[in-house]
């Protein structure tokens, strides 16, 4: 035997003779009675392959979520540009019936129809704003009797046609003072219709006060899948919505939340932080709609109005707007959709369009209505402010990286050393006895077998 050899064996019976650790001592002592040996090795045995198990999985799980998110609370005072978000109020109402009335007289110059005709054959027009609403091959028939005098520019065309936000908004107040409402508000196609956004956001500190105007007078009536009240106001990036009907005066409560990240988190991949920073990609309300986007040109070659081409940056060059002709492309596309939980074979679902993530800096809205009061059926009041004086904070911190988990107090080293523990009664002063026997005993015991 090698002197190597005989020097760990002399170490090893050391060690057992005089560890601190609970059972090693018994392989010494009991060794006259073999099977005594083997139980207390295999149970010994048996304790280090639990504890290296469970240290192991602690530590993957600490590699695979290298971030912490903790939740606080701050007053709307100490909030930093606490922004107020992006209203959309959009009408049930799609087209002006007196506008289309005029469109419906200009087409029965150029054609032997009536302009009750035309009234009627417009009424497909709904096509745009629910596909699934109208017969594709009436409404085909529609595009091909148009002909020249609907514009290639559809959604232009459409915006002439829509309610204007001066006969939608009756009057308009902020933080208690009168406000011109075509200054704060623009018409934006949407995919609810033409809405009435809002765009002076830096105005309003307080509340936001508007008089609807919910006569049905310049409705436009146009087939619609189930029943739609007077107005639906909508709020970016949120679910849910609120509606109002007339003669309803209602309150809008906004509760706002903000999500914060550690700048230093930009060092971490995408898919291990789960949201992205300005620079890196586009915020979530506007990459869902661009990703729905390619999907419909990719199986219509064509984008429908609620998108604006001209800002596409010279992506869809060859691309123009649907129309009537394409509706049947565009049922078969929302009619996957509609179906995206029966079947895996949807065209676009939120779900389809993974490089659309939330941003790690953002503010997020709930909006909750009460119901005030009512006023007169022609009418409809609304009054839109923050709800309470606090405002969650979700605060997203990096932890640390591999090589810094031996310095770090957050890699639960209680919970480390209490497995160790239960498992082999280790600990910091037993693994100070393992290197002192390892290497200096060790060496010293070979030193003197070559005496």
């Amino acid at each position: 035997m090698s002197r190597l050899k005989r020097a760990f064996r002399k170490t090893l019976v050391e060690f057992f003779k005089k560890t601190s650790l609970n059972g090693f001592g018994l392989l010494y002592f009991i060794r006259r009675r073999p099977y005594q040996r083997i139980f207390w090795f295999l149970f010994i045995a048996t304790g280090i392959a639990a504890a290296t198990f469970v240290v192991c999985t602690t530590l993957l799980q600490f590699l695979a979520r290298p971030t912490v998110t903790s939740l606080s609370e701050a007053s709307f005072e100490s909030v930093e540009s606490l922004p107020f978000p992006a209203l959309s109020i959009c009408s049930a109402n799609k087209l002006s019936r007196q506008r289309l009335e005029a469109f419906a007289e200009q087409l029965a110059l150029t054609n032997g129809k009536s302009r009750a005709d035309w009234l009627k054959q417009l009424q497909l027009l709904a096509g745009y704003f629910y596909p699934l609403a109208v017969s594709a091959t009436a409404a085909a028939e529609l595009q091909a009797a148009l002909a020249a005098l609907w514009p290639l520019d559809v959604r232009r065309q459409l915006l002439h046609l829509s309610p204007s936000c001066e006969s939608l908004l009756l009057s308009c107040h902020v933080d208690g003072v009168a406000s011109n409402c075509s200054e704060l508000f623009r018409l934006t196609p949407r995919l609810e219709g033409s809405c009435c956004v809002l765009q002076r956001t830096d105005r309003i500190s307080d509340a936001l006060r508007l008089r609807l105007n919910a006569s049905h007078a310049d409705d436009f009536h146009m087939p619609r899948p189930g029943f739609s009240t007077a107005f639906s106001l909508h709020l970016p990036g949120w679910l849910g919505r609120a509606t109002l009907a007339p003669g309803e005066s209602s309150a809008l409560h906004l509760r706002p939340l903000h999500l914060k990240a550690d700048p230093q988190l930009r060092d971490y991949p995408l898919t291990q932080r789960g949201c992205h920073f300005p620079e890196e990609a586009d915020h979530l309300v506007q990459c869902l709609p661009q990703c729905r986007l390619r999907s419909t040109v990719a199986a219509c070659n064509c984008a429908p109005f609620v998108y604006d081409l001209a800002s596409t940056d010279g992506q869809l060059e060859n691309v123009s707007y649907c129309n009537l002709a394409q509706t049947a492309c565009l049922q078969s596309v929302e009619g996957k959709q509609s179906q995206r939980i029966l079947t895996e074979s949807s065209s676009w679902s939120p779900w389809s369009c993974a490089e659309c993530l939330p941003a790690c800096n953002d503010w997020r809205y709930e909006l909750r209505k009460s119901l005030t009061g009512y006023v007169d059926r022609l009418e409809s009041t609304v009054s839109i402010s923050y709800d309470g004086q606090r405002v969650p904070v979700y605060q997203q911190d990096g932890l640390y990286k591999w090589y810094q988990l031996l310095l770090s107090t957050k890699f639960r080293l209680a919970n480390v050393g209490g497995v160790l523990s239960v498992c082999i009664g280790c600990s910091f002063i037993s693994g100070v006895e393992l290197v002192y026997f390892m290497v200096y005993r060790l060496w010293y015991n070979w030193q003197q077998l070559g005496m």
